[in-house]
């Protein structure tokens, strides 16, 4: 859980006269925290905002709340609500080696079933939540205690998430650079400063609540220390970036339509605005927008940046750049894009983002030989985890959170079952007449939905923000 009363000391250099922050001397905890906001999963963000009253990205908190407000039914198990709500992390032991914890994941349970016959038998199973029924009726509601991780070969995505003590420099913008008195020096110089009259020094002390407003202003904010610890500002509007990041994604849509798993999702227009009103869609889109929430804000900054090493968001592309260079040197490994726990599904429109394999636990118990206590001994069989999206008993990653429906998506994506939808309430709330409404079909595949999850961080209406320039192209799907 995020830490409550330990804190974190930087010193900032400030220009007296325009009270701007020129540099932060920071430790190596500073940094660590940082990197390790990268690995936070999108629905643990919006938990860590709500929490501290920090300002909301996009429509990321829409999205949180559509899954907290959806029933039960909307949902193929109870574990599938649970799971976008706290997603787990793959680094939560990691975390905890951390002076300050940032991660709110709730720590990973394994359940067996009450019939101890059941867990003492070759190939039993056991659940990562205690909402899943065994095969003998039961449900698998009680602690295991005696589960032993069997014997496995390091896994290749382990990353180390903190560095040896050293100094760093951070800058307004979240520049990151490994610090030395004589660098600090020559830094100055080049912002003009020949000696330190007007230069003041300021120590802070950043807890959880500061290093959440931290985060969340480094998604558009290029003056992020100011902001926080000078100003107090607001987030400031981020359409400029959006016009951006879809100049960036657009030429690519031609090259890799064909290729891409679509989904097909109805989209009512306003001809006057080419605004999104809502969407009418299957589980299929729905369990892409859900799936955001369970993928680190890193890798969505490895899909949404791409390769494109111009494109700059906020200070938060900064930071990405340079803690990769700091920490791949540390961990002389790169960890592959976006691993997930084990059973976490991801969209296949984003095919490099996969969940780590489930391990395999020895059940240990004490073997009673009734007939001749003296020959009963210790004991264990290998027990498998169920995979808890799955109403089957299987142990093998199944695919998909929502259960077959049809939903409605509105374009701050509020989703909504079809049937407790009413269009004229939105058209009424919108002021928008019948003949102003525009119905196309648009297919989301891998490049429009890596834009449709940028715009779920940087914009307050996402799918006109990502998807009107889809509606654009010459080739429309038939209705």
């Amino acid at each position: 859980m995020a830490s409550q009363s330990l804190s974190i000391s930087i010193k900032l250099l400030i220009d007296q006269e325009s009270n701007v922050v020129l540099l932060a001397e920071a430790g190596n905890d500073f940094v660590d925290t940082l990197h390790s906001l990268l690995k936070l999963p999108l629905g643990n963000i919006a938990r860590l905002a709500d929490k501290h009253q920090s300002l909301q990205p996009g429509c990321l908190y829409n999205l949180y709340n559509s899954v907290n407000n959806l029933g039960l039914k909307s949902f193929r198990t109870e574990a599938c609500k649970q799971m976008p709500l706290y997603p787990r992390n793959v680094h939560d032991v990691e975390f905890k080696k951390l002076k300050l914890n940032m991660d709110l994941t709730v720590p990973t349970g394994h359940f067996v079933c009450g019939n101890q016959h059941c867990n003492e038998k070759e190939g039993g199973l056991f659940s990562y939540y205690d909402t899943q029924r065994c095969s003998c009726g039961k449900l698998m509601n009680v602690r295991a205690t005696t589960l032993q991780k069997c014997d496995a070969i390091k896994d290749e995505t382990d990353e180390v998430l903190y560095m040896e003590e050293a100094m760093f420099f951070v800058t307004d913008d979240l520049r990151v650079m490994q610090g030395f008195p004589g660098d600090l020096f020559q830094f100055l110089l080049n912002l003009g400063f020949k000696n330190a009259s007007r230069i003041d020094e300021k120590v802070v002390q950043i807890g959880s609540k500061q290093m959440t407003d931290l985060l969340i202003h480094s998604l558009f904010s290029k003056t992020t220390l100011a902001d926080v610890f000078l100003r107090n500002h607001g987030i400031v509007s981020c359409a400029p970036m959006l016009d951006e990041r879809s100049s960036f994604i657009a030429p690519n849509v031609n090259e890799t339509a064909e290729k891409d798993v679509k989904t097909r999702v109805k989209m009512m227009l306003r001809k006057s605005d080419r605004k999104v009103l809502y969407a009418e869609a299957s589980e299929k889109f729905v369990d892409l927008l859900f799936t955001f929430l369970t993928i680190p804000l890193d890798s969505v900054l490895e899909l949404v940046l791409g390769a494109n090493g111009n494109l700059t968001l906020g200070s938060i592309s900064n930071l990405f750049r340079d803690l990769n260079t700091i920490f791949s040197i540390s961990n002389q490994q790169n960890s592959q894009l976006g691993v997930l726990p084990p059973f976490y599904s991801c969209a296949n429109e984003f095919p490099n983002i996969r969940s780590r394999d489930p391990p395999q636990f020895y059940y240990r118990y004490t073997f009673i030989h009734h007939r001749c206590p003296r020959r009963s001994r210790e004991a264990r069989v290998v027990n498998k985890p169920l995979d808890p999206k799955s109403p089957m008993l299987i142990t093998t990653n199944s695919s998909g959170y929502v259960a077959k429906n049809t939903f409605v998506v509105t374009d701050d994506l509020v989703v909504n079952p079809l049937s407790s939808f009413s269009s004229i309430s939105l058209l009424k709330g919108t002021e928008t007449s019948f003949d102003d409404v525009e119905q196309k079909v648009i297919s989301i595949g891998g490049v429009e939905a890596i834009a449709l999850l940028g715009a779920c961080l940087w914009s307050s209406s996402a799918l006109s923000a990502s998807l009107n320039f889809f509606a654009k192209k010459p080739k429309q799907e038939p209705l």
